[in-house]
């Protein structure tokens, strides 16, 4: 499964990503980028007040990949 990294810069010029999780995977950079936009003008999210997706920086898709050693389950 992949997410969908989203980097933004804070308010504070702060390096910031929204991880998100079961995306589609085949969405283009104009879409990403407008919703990432969005989410920035929205003005949602802050804390000690720095707003923390500020700026749209960049997009990627991450896939990671887990090879179990053992599990005691």
């Amino acid at each position: 499964m992949k997410e969908l990294n989203l980097e933004f810069k804070t308010s504070v010029n702060k390096s910031k990503t929204l991880r998100l999780r079961q995306v589609n995977e085949s969405l283009t950079p104009e879409v990403v980028k407008a919703a990432m936009t969005k989410i920035a003008d929205a003005n949602l999210f802050e804390k000690d007040d720095i707003q923390l997706y500020k700026t749209p920086v960049a997009a990627k898709y991450v896939e990671r990949i887990e090879t179990p050693i053992f599990s005691d389950k």
